[in-house]
């Protein structure tokens, strides 16, 4: 295996894992669908299909007239064409404002300060950085009421063992295994 620049493990990763490209896709959504964010959230990807929950049925029609502008958004974010389609559903969308909880609890922490901090150093302490980051931002969540979900590993405000991406997916995968086992 030759030498890679650090971008091309990046895009290679992002053509390997689906979990990346939901990553990617939940970190830039204000990005690719504006202030509908606070009211939709991506759930999956499956079979190139994203699902989104969409808090109320106007949502849903205004992004479903709109879904080729993000479908678009989407491609050019992920360099690629990964997703085909979007489905929605209604449901309550919980959103975490992992910003705003950080301010409440008086972290200081300002983004430009944070890329500076990291530009000098050696791929690994960046990476040492970047999980002792991710380690205390779950702490804070978790005095918060958070908990970390049990099937992905996401941080979830609810009841249960699993977020509602997952949980819906549990379930849509229990009433297809119901349907294939009954024909």
């Amino acid at each position: 295996m030759g030498i890679m620049s650090v971008s091309e493990a990046v895009e290679e990763a992002v053509i390997k894992s689906r979990k990346l490209k939901e990553g990617i896709i939940r970190g830039r959504w204000f990005e690719i669908v504006g202030s509908l964010s606070t009211k939709s959230e991506p759930l999956w990807i499956k079979e190139d299909t994203l699902y989104i929950l969409v808090e109320d049925s106007i949502y849903l029609h205004h992004m479903s007239m709109n879904k080729n502008k993000y479908l678009k958004k989407i491609e050019e974010i992920l360099k690629k064409v990964y997703i085909k389609d979007m489905r929605f559903k209604v449901s309550r969308v919980n959103k975490v404002d992992y910003f705003k909880i950080s301010l409440e609890n008086k972290e200081n922490f300002e983004k430009k300060e944070f890329v500076s901090e990291l530009k000098d150093l050696t791929l690994e302490k960046k990476i040492e950085i970047l999980k002792r980051k991710s380690q205390e931002r779950d702490e804070t969540l978790k005095k918060e009421g958070y908990k970390k979900c049990d099937f992905c590993g996401t941080m979830f405000l609810g009841e249960g063992k699993f977020c509602k991406p997952c949980s819906l997916k549990k379930s849509l995968d229990k009433v297809l295994e119901d349907k294939n086992d009954n024909e």
